[in-house]
């Protein structure tokens, strides 16, 4: 089945020419415009995806994690940013290939656009759960450095050891 159909007006009305129309199959422009969605959607997750993934997705209010972590600290944002990068690629990819067979789509084959938009939800949520639980891993990890850090040294009496090892010596 051809998706365009050239069909001929004719008899043409008297004042005017021969017009040649084009009638288009109502599921082939279904399939464009859903693949056009999927390639969209699929852009707007493998753009800032592969920009997580490298560490280089800058802090925004519009695109990333939107959890409390992330916004104290540009180290939990980069670190947690890269966790949820791959599964944002692999969300992007999908709907990719969602897009390649919305557009040769008919009548079954509709299931695979349909399965690779669910796979690319999926892959959204695991990138939000997982990312989320690796800046609170994160922040956790930093502010119990921090508290190392701030731990005062014990104080060790020098001459109470030296006397100690003199002992233990025999001297």
């Amino acid at each position: 089945m051809t998706p365009w159909r050239k069909t001929a007006v004719f008899p043409a009305p008297p004042d005017t020419v021969p017009w040649v129309t084009w009638k288009v199959d109502s599921w082939f422009m279904t399939g464009v415009v859903i693949g056009v969605v999927f390639i969209v959607f699929a852009l707007a997750l493998l753009i800032p995806g592969v920009l997580a993934t490298l560490g280089r997705l800058p802090g925004n209010n519009v695109v990333g994690l939107h959890v409390p972590e992330v916004r104290k600290d540009e180290e939990v944002w980069v670190k947690a940013h890269k966790v949820a990068g791959p599964y944002l690629i692999l969300g992007g990819l999908a709907l990719g290939f969602g897009a390649a067979f919305a557009f040769i789509a008919n009548g079954w084959l509709w299931v695979g656009p349909v399965v690779l938009a669910v796979v690319a939800i999926a892959a959204l949520a695991a990138a939000g759960n997982q990312g989320a639980r690796a800046a609170r891993l994160f922040a956790e990890a930093k502010e119990a450095e921090a508290e190392a850090d701030t731990e005062p040294a014990p104080q060790v009496d020098l001459g109470a050891l030296r006397n100690a090892a003199r002992e233990a010596d025999g001297r």
